[in-house]
């Protein structure tokens, strides 16, 4: 069943770190049939203000848990700790 993982900025705290961080989520998509369908300000009409909200798209919840574990995901992960306050979730697929 196809999984989504959404990431949910909701402050950034070092925008240098983010910017580090960026360029390197790419190469831990290569080979993961992973898809962004969506990433950037978002209209929050209940709950709590957002910066910024990406989507990606997977195959399988299990795929996209192995790609948000891989070293190399968790390797650039640490940049984007460091950048801003998230909250991050997979989401099965209807």
């Amino acid at each position: 069943m196809t999984a989504y993982i959404i990431f949910d900025r909701k402050q950034t705290t070092d925008a240098a770190e983010l910017a580090l961080y960026a360029p390197l989520v790419g190469a831990t998509l290569e080979g993961r049939g992973a898809t962004k369908l969506a990433g950037g300000k978002a209209l929050v009409l209940e709950g709590e203000p957002s910066e910024a909200v990406v989507v990606l798209e997977f195959p399988s919840v299990e795929q996209a848990k192995a790609w948000y574990d891989s070293p190399l995901y968790q390797e650039a992960t640490v940049h984007r700790l460091k950048g801003g306050n998230w909250r991050v979730m997979i989401v099965e697929g209807a």
